[in-house]
Formats: structure tokens, sequence, C-alpha cells
């Protein structure tokens, strides 16, 4: 169980950075910032032991955060593609 709990973060900490990247370049703040928050929350739960309450809970919060993130970077690329495109006009 310990294993695949440290496995887990090792993975978050991968999905953040990952995040972390698309969001500098596609310039998204918030989703950008809660990548930023979430990572040193993996590192902390892998290096404090995921069998231990507070690695598990903050492998948990991580996740949440991960999550988020991911959730408003969709969001966001989405209104900007809306955004984006050419209205049509009545007369057509």
């Amino acid at each position: 169980m310990n294993a695949a709990l440290a496995a887990g973060g090792f993975a978050l900490a991968a999905a953040d950075l990952v995040l972390l990247v698309g969001c500098w370049k596609r310039r998204s703040v918030l989703a950008g910032v809660l990548a930023a928050a979430s990572l040193p929350l993996a590192a902390f739960a892998i290096a404090a032991g995921p069998e231990h309450p507070p690695g598990e809970y903050s492998l948990l919060i991580a996740t949440v955060a991960l999550v988020l993130g991911a959730a408003l970077y969709a969001i966001g690329q989405l209104l900007e593609r809306l955004l984006d495109q050419q209205p049509r006009s009545r007369r057509d």
C-alpha cells in the first residue's frame, strides 16, 4: 500500500509539472497557481511517507488542487476558443 501511494505521489507530481508547463505556455494564471501549489504538497507527501496521516492528507489536497487546476485550464481554453470565433451576421 505504501509503495502504491508513493507511486501515486510521483505521478501526481509529474502531472503537476505538465499542467504547470501548459499553463506557462498558454498564460493561464489561476490554473498555474493551483499546479504550482500542488507540486510542493505532492513532494511533501512523498518525503513524509504516504503511510502517515500528514502525507495522506497532503496527497489528497494535492489531488484536489490538480483536478481543479485542470478543470480551470480546460474552461479557460474553451472560453478563449469561443471568444476567438467570428460572429455570424444576421443576413446570411
